[in-house]
Formats: C-alpha cells, sequence, structure tokens
C-alpha cells in the first residue's frame, strides 16, 4: 500500500558525499527529499580523501568546512611532486577564501554532509536495497523499489530519482545511462593508514619503472598509497603486505625510510583500478551525481570534488526543473557544465594512469594539472548565487523519522 507520505519530490538512491550533498542542497531550497543507501552509515569506503580547493569552496560555501576542519583534518598548503628523484613544490594560492586542500577520513566527512542534509528536512533511510526503479505509463522514471532490512517490499515515489551509487550504479543500469569517452583499468591501487608519520603536507612520487606512491594527510594521521601498472598488481598481490612496502621502496626511497618510524594501524586496501568514463546524466525523471555519472581514475585524486560539484550543478538543475523551466534545457546545461568542467583532468588523469609517460612528460602533465585545478576553483568560486547554497539548515520535521529504515510503505 502507499499513500501520500511516500511521495518526495527527489528521491536519492546513495547517502555518501554525492548524494547526501544534493539531498542537502534541495531541502535546503525547501523541495521534500529522501535518501536511501543500501549500507549502514556512517562507514569507510575506498576512497583518495583528497578534497582540492574547489571542493574546499563548496564545504565553505555550504557552512561545513569548519566543520571538516574542527574533526582535526590537516590541511596542506602546498603540494611536493617528485618525479624520478627531482622534486616540484607548489604553494596553494588562496582562491575563494580558501587557501589549503584537505583529506578526511570518509567515516567522518560523510556524516557530516549527511547530517546537513538530516538538518535541512531530508530523510534519510538506511539499509534499503534498491532492486528497481519505477515508472509511470508513459515509461518516466517515476520512484524506487526496494527491500528494507528484514526483506519487506517498499516503494518511494518521487518526481525525479537521483542516481548516486557508485559507478556500478543500479539506477544507471536501470535506466540504460549511455557511457562515451571510455579508459580501460590501466593502474591498480593499494594504500594503507599510517600515525606518526612526519607531516610535510600533501606528497606525491611518480617513477618512469611504472609505480606511483602519495601520501595524503588525514585524520589521525595519514593515508599512503602505492600505485602500479595493472599488469604488475599480481607481482604485488602476491604478498599483499610484502608487496606494498616493496613497491613503496621503488616508487619513493624515502618515503619508504621515514615510514621505518611511524606505525600503519591497519591493513591495506587494494582495487585493481577503475575504468573511467561519462555516462549521459540525465533522462525522464532520473539524474546522475558523482562517480555514477563520471568516473576518472583515482590518480587525479579528484572523486570528492568531482561529487561536490556534480551535486551542485545537478541540485541547480533540478531546481529549476521543480520550478517548471523547461527540464530539457535545464538537464541539457548540467550535462554540458559537467563535461566542460571534467574533461581536462579526465584526460590528464587518464594518460597518467597509463604509464607511457617520462619524466619530461610527467612534469608537464603536473603542470597542466594544476593549472586546470586553479581553473576550477575559479570557476566553483564563481558560483551564482542559489537558496540552496546560502539558506540556514531549518531543521525542519521529515516526512518519516530519520534513519528508519522500515518507515516507507510495504507492498
Amino acid at each position: 500500500m502507499e499513500n501520500s507520505g511516500d511521495r518526495y519530490d527527489v528521491v536519492v538512491v546513495g547517502g555518501r558525499v554525492a548524494g547526501a550533498s544534493v539531498a542537502m542542497l534541495l531541502a535546503r531550497a525547501g523541495y521534500r527529499v529522501a535518501i536511501v543507501d543500501r549500507a549502514r552509515l556512517p562507514s569507510d569506503t575506498l576512497s583518495t580523501h583528497n578534497i582540492w580547493r574547489a571542493g574546499s569552496i563548496q564545504l565553505r560555501r555550504w557552512g561545513l568546512l569548519e566543520k571538516v576542519i574542527a574533526t582535526g583534518a590537516p590541511a596542506s598548503t602546498e603540494v611536493h611532486n617528485t618525479v624520478d628523484g627531482a622534486c616540484v613544490t607548489i604553494p596553494l594560492p588562496s582562491v575563494g577564501g580558501v587557501h589549503a586542500i584537505y583529506g578526511p577520513r570518509r567515516n567522518i566527512l560523510d556524516p557530516i554532509v549527511l547530517q546537513a542534509a538530516e538538518e535541512a528536512g531530508a530523510s534519510f533511510y538506511e539499509r534499503v536495497v534498491v532492486t528497481e526503479v519505477s515508472r509511470d505509463s508513459t515509461g518516466r522514471v517515476d520512484g524506487i523499489m526496494g527491500r528494507d532490512p528484514v526483506g519487506k517490499r517498499i516503494r518511494l515515489r518521487a518526481r525525479y530519482v537521483v542516481g548516486a551509487d557508485g559507478w556500478r550504479s543500479r539506477v544507471a543500469r536501470e535506466v540504460g545511462a549511455q557511457e562515451y569517452n571510455t579508459r580501460p583499468v590501466t593502474n591498480a591501487i593499494h594504500y594503507a593508514y599510517w600515525e606518526g608519520l612526519d607531516h610535510r603536507g600533501t606528497e606525491f612520487w611518480f617513477r618512469t619503472s611504472g609505480v606511483m606512491a602519495g601520501v595524503i594527510p588525514t585524520n589521525g594521521g595519514a593515508c599512503v598509497y602505492v600505485n602500479c601498472r595493472s599488469d604488475r598488481a599480481d607481482a604485488l598481490r602476491a604478498n599483499l603486505q610484502g608487496g606494498y612496502l616493496c613497491f613503496l621502496d621503488e616508487a619513493a626511497p624515502d618515503l619508504r625510510e621515514r615510514l621505518r618510524s611511524a606505525r600503519q594501524t591497519c591493513r591495506v586496501r587494494a582495487t585493481r583500478g577503475l575504468p573511467g568514463f561519462f555516462r549521459k546524466p540525465f533522462g525522464p525523471g532520473w539524474v546522475l551525481v558523482g562517480d555514477a555519472g563520471h568516473t576518472k581514475d583515482p590518480v587525479s585524486g579528484s572523486g570528492i570534488t568531482d561529487a561536490f560539484r556534480d551535486a551542485e550543478l545537478a541540485a541547480r538543475a533540478i531546481d529549476q526543473a521543480l520550478r517548471d523551466a523547461p527540464e530539457q534545457d535545464a538537464f541539457a546545461q548540467y550535462h554540458t557544465q559537467r563535461d566542460s568542467m571534467s574533461r581536462d583532468l579526465y584526460e590528464i588523469a587518464s594518460e597518467m594512469a597509463a604509464y607511457s609517460w617520462d619524466s619530461d612528460r610527467m612534469m608537464h602533465l603536473l603542470l597542466r594539472f594544476g593549472r586546470a585545478l586553479f581553473r576550477e576553483a575559479n570557476q566553483i568560486a564563481a558560483f551564482p548565487e542559489w537558496a540552496g547554497v546560502t539558506a540556514p539548515p531549518r531543521k525542519a520535521p521529515t516526512l518519516h523519522p530519520p534513519r528508519q529504515a522500515d518507515a516507507p510503505r510495504a507492498q
């Protein structure tokens, strides 16, 4: 059975940074929003942690940057790049009132954004597995079907469904979102957390032998990663812990020496890499944000920054459509802006991840990368005012009690 309480303006599938951000912005703009996620949040997840200045500018504008800083997430005001032993340090000038980058743990960052969405009036249902999108008689998406933690079938109706459910997005599959400008998996990623490592800011190492490494300062220490060509992953994984340290020796011997006085606090986490792609991010009744709509290789460290950017672009487009602006025009603008702002960093990251560069080429790519990040930060800082951004949290009563997984009506 359904009733009017199960109807929303927007249902967001995915409650991490992309989904929680778009939900927060739309709830602040006065819309009825529900978020569903299959996980019990907060929880950790594979992540590069890094938030470039563009993302920090958005957090500051949303009133959340100070909350992130208050968790103890270290600030980096410069980036150190070492290519085959040659080091280049890049200072970070202030843009949009932000002069630093941050790398918070995801079990700290995600709940900050999710709580802001709930405070704005969004309802959150955890441990809800979406099984399909629902459609009206014209074929337009009009909600989601799923199951709650005890297996009850549920349905939430909405004028728009937002897929923010990662690069394997169920929503994208259900709506048949077209992929284009794809890139194969070429870069395997391995990382662990360390405490006691001397803080020198954000650091990256690149070796023409086919390995990369990095240090992202984060809550309680640092995330230390080592990447390798995908065809070398089996050699590293033959002994995951030993291979991780051995490849760190190859990529960054100076870092490896510093780690001898630090302490590894977790097992090595790994992925054989992610494909690169763009997906058409909209259709009748549906929108994609974050990794569901566009993924680039993690060497860019741009996943969270992209998620914030696309969440705001999409939320602005949804707001226009809900206000009876031509839907096609509003979402086509979102599509164009997302692709335009992503393209250069996507191409740079794809070339870095392919390991086809020599030292000179990598130095050139790093210069391009820095310019692209600076340009993106200025573009984000120039976004026009909008109620979804500037409205204070209203702590309005939600249609359902927050975090109550079985609130939607059983079918």
